[in-house]
């Protein structure tokens, strides 16, 4: 499952609308269906960044071991993070929001989850 994890969000952002762009990034799959994901199989994280400068000028997304599947194109995947980078513009309009997705290659990467134990 993908996980997205946004760099740049400062640390005075209130709780209550850190919860509603989360909740924002996790429905980004929602106008996708080609990804074949819902959003509560989306995890998002916000680091915490500990220099503190420039927090809220410039948001970094990642996305994160996005499954290679049929259907995963690169227009698809660029049209993904296209809204990634729109929702969080909702969010933050006067910051540069760049989106990076990294995909998953099984045959490359190593995965295992808790609920095959």
């Amino acid at each position: 499952m993908p996980v997205i994890i946004v760099y740049g969000i400062p640390e005075n952002y209130p709780l209550e609308k850190l919860e509603k762009f989360m909740k924002a990034l996790q429905s980004g799959v929602q106008f996708h269906p080609s990804l074949k994901l819902q959003t509560d199989q989306v995890s998002v994280f916000f680091p915490r960044d500990r220099v503190q400068k420039g927090l809220g000028e410039e948001i970094i997304i990642f996305v994160e071991s996005l499954f290679e599947k049929k259907g995963r194109t690169v227009v698809v995947k660029t049209q993904y993070a296209r809204t990634l980078v729109r929702i969080s513009k909702d969010f933050f309009p006067d910051a540069l929001v760049e989106c990076f997705i990294r995909p998953f290659v099984d045959e490359e990467n190593i995965f295992w989850n808790s609920k095959y134990e």
